[in-house]
């Protein structure tokens, strides 16, 4: 009787863990740390001298924005228009990094450059899905 008890508990065990192994990693959850999802980006914008690189960017909201100084004049970065406002110091070399919290379309202007400017768009991060694949009856 306890080998079939054991064969039963055993055959249950590796049905649920064949079905955990079919779901999409982003559908698996862990009992510490619940759904998963990805996980933000860092972006890199290069500021160089008179432009930023990419000219147009997308994002997911959540990702960091890492604005890196190439060149050697001096400039800033500054949302002139978008739903989140932030702006870096005026500098020649170093980085300014800002997560993007809001979705929406940003104008981003370097403000001792008229016309040194660049697009970016946030998106809204996908909805992150649960499913659990239904165990047998015992």
């Amino acid at each position: 009787m306890k080998a079939i008890r054991r064969i039963a508990v055993g055959g249950v065990v590796a049905v649920a863990i064949s079905a955990l192994a079919t779901l999409p990693v982003s559908a698996q959850t862990s009992p510490a740390t619940g759904p998963t999802t990805d996980l933000p980006k860092i972006v890199k914008v290069k500021v160089g001298d008179n432009y930023f690189k990419p000219k147009k960017l997308t994002i997911v909201v959540g990702d960091r924005v890492n604005f890196v100084w190439i060149g050697t004049a001096i400039h800033d970065v500054k949302v002139k228009k978008g739903p989140q406002k932030f702006e870096s110091d005026k500098q020649a070399s170093g980085k300014f990094k800002q997560v993007v919290l809001e979705p929406g379309k940003y104008k981003i202007v370097c403000t001792l450059h008229p016309g040194m400017e660049m697009k970016m768009t946030a998106k809204e991060p996908p909805p992150v899905t649960t499913s659990t694949a239904p165990l047998p009856a015992p």
